[in-house]
């Protein structure tokens, strides 16, 4: 998670255009790599899900699109489709829980619509920030979830 919040952060700097002789910009050589990390972006995600939306927008911001909400576009379609191929597996096979899951489906519904609304007027570069903050806070967050109770505490017994 870290490292892909790490690539948005660092995205302007590694594809800066640069117009020494014929040489291919980081993008144009990038883009086979990240296809197949979109890939295997979706197969994770139409499985488990967690932080797909960070993944997916690091993954698809190397396939040459130049503006956040683009990408941030991209990202829900695919994240639509490969959840439309998922989820009826997941039917089929019982594997929904329904007290947890419908909530979460319609939260994600009613979020995408309205997110997608605001996005249209947002500030582009203010977007990427807010989406780098809710990568790095996610991280922390994880991190402390699964090791902060194994950090020994000063002074304890």
């Amino acid at each position: 998670m870290v490292a892909a919040t790490s690539l948005i952060l660092l995205r302007p700097v590694l594809v800066r255009q640069r117009h020494i002789g014929r040489r291919p910009s980081f993008v144009s050589a990038s883009w086979p790599v990240a296809v197949v990390v979109t890939f295997v972006v979706a197969v994770y995600g139409g499985y488990f899900g967690a932080d797909i939306g960070i993944l997916m927008i690091s993954a698809l911001s190397f396939m040459g699109l130049n503006e956040i909400r683009q990408v941030l576009a991209l990202k829900n379609l695919l994240a639509g489709s490969l959840r439309g191929v998922a989820v009826p597996v997941l039917l089929a096979d019982g594997l929904v829980n329904w007290e947890h899951g419908l909530p979460t489906a319609l939260g994600g519904l009613v979020g995408g619509y309205v997110g997608s609304m605001l996005l249209g007027r947002a500030n582009p570069t203010i977007v990427r920030w807010i989406v780098i903050g809710i990568g790095f806070f996610v991280t922390a967050y994880y991190f402390w979830a699964l090791y902060g109770s194994l950090v020994p505490r000063i002074g304890a017994e």
